[in-house]
């Protein structure tokens, strides 16, 4: 869906002054480098995360400049607007809007970390987007999971644990990636969900697909790190 925005002679000067500040940091071998790598944007100026936290810290946060910079669709406008988002001015129609236009991994870490974690309907997010039939918002979903772990209650945790198994045949690398990062901060919940967890592997992880190889592999190491 496209959006509009009215125009403020204020924000206008604001988002005129990032983009030349991004342009001054632009690093055209780092940009290169994630496109090889297979993290795409429409543009994308290399301008690295410390800078763009830096960037961040001379502007307040404000609702109507962030909605600005992520309708740009740059790298670094975008993940300036999550971090510059108030997390009370946001809703869940506007968290579902910017997540259907995530698709790399860059973005959905930025996006969860800086964002997406600190909303009160954080868990709301997590649930509807794992339950999506989009790659990318699955991703969102269990990532977002892994990092908001300690404030689920059960009914989400046994939820998110069911979906992550109904997904672990995924051939998709960014899935059962997601999968086993949420899956292994599951595991430090308590005894009982690693428990739990450990046994759906034994499960589930059968047939031996790089992706249930990759998971059961994580969690191991995970418990074993826990144990030590």
């Amino acid at each position: 869906m496209k959006q509009f925005y009215i125009s403020n002679d204020i924000i206008d000067k604001q988002i005129n002054e990032i983009k030349q500040k991004i342009r001054l940091s632009m690093n055209g071998v780092v940009s290169d480098s994630m496109k090889n790598s297979g993290i795409i944007y429409y543009k994308n100026f290399g301008v690295s995360i410390p800078r763009l936290k830096e960037i961040a810290q001379e502007y307040t946060p404000n609702h109507d400049l962030a909605q600005r910079l992520w309708l740009l669709k740059i790298r670094e406008t975008m993940i300036l607007a999550t971090l510059l988002q108030p997390a009370d001015k946001f809703n869940i129609e506007g968290a579902s809007n910017w997540i259907s236009e995530i698709n790399n991994s860059e973005l959905v870490e930025q996006s969860c970390m800086n964002l997406f974690s600190k909303l009160k309907f954080a868990h709301q997010i997590c649930t509807k987007s794992i339950n999506s039939d989009q790659i990318w918002d699955k991703v969102v979903g269990f990532v977002l999971a892994a990092r908001i772990y300690k404030t689920l209650d059960n009914n989400d945790i046994q939820y998110i644990i069911q979906k992550a198994f109904e997904n672990i045949k995924s051939e998709e690398y960014i899935i059962f990636k997601s999968i086993a990062l949420c899956l292994g901060r599951f595991c430090r919940i308590d005894i009982e969900t690693q428990t739990l967890i450990t046994q759906k592997i034994n499960e589930y992880c059968v047939d031996g697909t790089l992706g249930q190889n990759y998971i059961a592999e994580e969690i191991r190491n995970e418990i074993l790190f826990l144990s030590n």
